[in-house]
């Protein structure tokens, strides 16, 4: 039986090869996983594709449709956010990669900021600069591929297509993004001199609802992935299956946490099969930046009514077990396709197992152990590489989910 085509968060388009790792490598460090395909469609669960179009020498017409194919072989979720990497100093053929890219995703808007501080690219006025020098008095002028021809970076892209490009300083960007959004596909070429600019840049385009097409240089991808960081950095998604008291206390005393919000699962439901309303629950949980706390028993008396509901449903103890676990396994999974939270709490051996043979994976890698009872680490195998801690039902204190949320918070940060 064939894969599954993977469906990632976050897509990006580079034109070579080292271009696409150096967009990759900051997404990687948040601790995302980033693949780099070399063929399509890609199979590999990911939270990041990368793709190369190797199109940079190519010209105009033959970059297009080259990126035009790629994209449309990625066979992208709706909800995926697109960003085509280009050149800080402008080589290759932006304009038409920018085009294909939004005539593939239906995007009308791209904000292009190629500037990249750190290596001394800096945007303003619209112009690109390298080390304050504007592109075309350097080396790149005379590069022996990919000549640059102008230092205008809306001359540069509107070369190569007729969609129209605006350069703006960061100020008129921040102001017209509280506009109506235009009906024809537009192009914003957004002044950026720091990383602070960049930041600002990515925050503001990533609160819109009809996300733009982001386009720029490893920089961009760098505010991206700090973005993501400060995101996602403190969110916990904890899976407590036990019905122990001890782990009913443990959630009631985090439950009074205004950063903390329970998600209740109804063991009805997971019979019938009722996954969708939970996952886009949880999803919008970590989305407004909260721990999220899923549960499966409502009370301490919750477990006295399990032979009522074995005998209802006609089936045993292990069985009913079983199809908790199995639903919490799947539900952790479609939870982990679209979000990605810091890091995971499984509290229930059975639980733990069936979540990490959700998720792929082959092993559990032990690194520390947290509120003395709690050990982490991570999985082996499978897509989920950010840290995973586990918790036997019964043990532990009413502080210990306290506890592993303060080290969440507070060391995971960092």
């Amino acid at each position: 039986m064939s894969k599954q085509v993977a469906r990632p968060q976050i897509l990006v388009i580079a034109d070579d090869f080292t271009g696409g790792n150096d967009a990759g490598v900051s997404l990687a460090l948040t601790g995302m996983t980033v693949n780099v395909a070399f063929t399509l469609p890609s199979t590999e669960e990911t939270d990041v594709l990368v793709v190369n179009s190797d199109s940079r020498a190519f010209d105009a017409p033959q970059a297009s449709s080259r990126v035009r194919a790629l994209a449309l072989a990625c066979h992208a979720d709706s909800r995926a956010l697109w960003l085509k990497k280009m050149d800080s100093t402008l080589r290759g053929n932006p304009g038409a990669e920018v085009e294909a890219l939004m005539q593939v995703t239906g995007k009308n808007l791209a904000i292009v900021a190629p500037a990249f501080p750190l290596a001394g690219r800096t945007t303003e006025e619209g112009l690109c600069l390298i080390n304050g020098v504007p592109v075309t008095q350097t080396e790149f002028a005379s590069d022996p591929k990919t000549p640059v021809a102008s230092a205008d970076i809306c001359a540069v892209l509107q070369a190569q297509t007729t969609i129209t490009c605006r350069a703006m300083s960061l100020s008129d960007y921040l102001q017209r993004l509280t506009e109506p959004a235009a009906d024809m596909p537009q192009i914003w070429v957004v002044d950026a001199q720091s990383n602070a600019d960049l930041d600002a840049i990515v925050v503001e385009a990533m609160e819109r609802n009809d996300t733009p097409l982001l386009v720029g240089s490893a920089g961009i991808c760098d505010a991206l992935a700090r973005h993501i960081q400060t995101a996602s950095s403190r969110r916990l998604l904890a899976i407590v299956g036990s019905m122990s008291e001890i782990a009913q206390r443990q959630i009631a005393v985090v439950r009074r946490n205004p950063q903390v919000e329970t998600v209740f699962i109804d063991i009805e439901d997971m019979l019938k099969g009722a996954v969708t309303g939970y996952v886009a629950r949880i999803i919008g949980v970590l989305a407004s930046g909260k721990h999220c706390i899923v549960h499966t028993c409502p009370d301490t008396d919750a477990r006295h009514h399990i032979p009522h509901l074995c005998a209802r449903w006609q089936v045993s103890r292990a069985q009913l077990g079983e199809k908790i676990c199995q639903f919490l396994g799947q539900l952790t999974r479609q939870v982990a396709d679209d979000i990605s939270p810091a890091a995971l709490y499984l509290s229930g051996g059975d639980v733990a197992m069936a979540v990490a043979e959700a998720l792929g994976a082959t092993g559990f890698r032990i690194s520390d152990r947290v509120a003395q009872c709690v050990p982490y680490g991570h999985f082996v195998g499978g897509y989920w590489q950010r840290p995973v801690m586990t918790k036997a039902g019964g043990f532990g204190d009413e502080t210990t989910l306290r506890q592993v949320l303060n080290y969440v918070e507070e060391k995971m940060s960092e």
